[in-house]
């Protein structure tokens, strides 16, 4: 876990989050709220890839940031939530917030519904994810609230699988980011099951070890 976020580090993740969004809408013309919304999904894989990894690779003792990928997780999801809320108020500033999770609207609301409830969770994760805060809860209950991640993330792949695949509000079907945000979960899902079957294997290593 990342209980500890720097300047220099928030400074990088932001300027890459930029860049990224400025790239989704002036570079390939996509909407800004599209282009916020695949940025913070964007963010979100690599936060989440960067768990299994930590289970995968031991800890090390170099001092760099880039030798040491789980101590950007803190900045990311800061951002993450930053992107996510920008990309909710453009949307609440162009319709109706009762018209966005109005259930039975061939699904629409139940969608944006998903992605509510994945963006309030992520401010809480946000403002969770400072050090004084850190120490107030303790480092046992912010680690409990912070295994939550995977859930905002397939709550997010919901909310995003709709409007690619089954939304009929625009063009039908998904287009490049649709497909390579499946790949995302998938590669998500099996870095998961790989690091579940190391530590199985690890701490089986580990008890026989111990039998004298």
């Amino acid at each position: 876990m990342d209980a500890k976020n720097t300047p220099i580090q928030h400074i990088i993740v932001g300027i890459f989050s930029l860049l990224l969004i400025a790239i989704s809408r002036f570079l390939l013309e996509t909407p800004w709220s599209t282009s916020l919304g695949r940025v913070l999904f964007i963010l979100l894989f690599l936060i989440l890839i960067i768990g299994p990894i930590m289970r995968l690779k031991k800890p090390t003792k170099s001092s760099s940031p880039l030798a040491t990928p789980w101590s950007w997780r803190g900045e990311l999801g800061i951002w993450f939530a930053i992107t996510g809320l920008v990309h909710f108020i453009i949307i609440v500033a162009n319709r109706p917030f009762s018209n966005l999770i109005k259930i039975g609207d061939g699904g629409f609301g139940l969608a944006n519904l998903l992605g509510l409830i994945a963006l309030v969770w992520a401010l809480l994760l946000a403002i969770t994810s400072f050090g004084k805060i850190i120490s107030f809860l303790g480092l046992s209950l912010w680690k409990w609230l912070h295994s939550f991640t995977y859930v905002i993330f397939y709550l997010v792949f919901g909310h995003f699988i709709y409007f690619q695949f089954f939304s009929t509000y625009g063009k039908l079907g998904p287009d490049w980011f649709g497909y390579t945000a499946v790949t995302m979960v998938i590669i998500v899902v099996i870095l998961q099951l790989i690091a579940v079957i190391y530590s199985l294997i690890y701490r089986i290593k580990n008890k026989n070890k111990k039998i004298p």
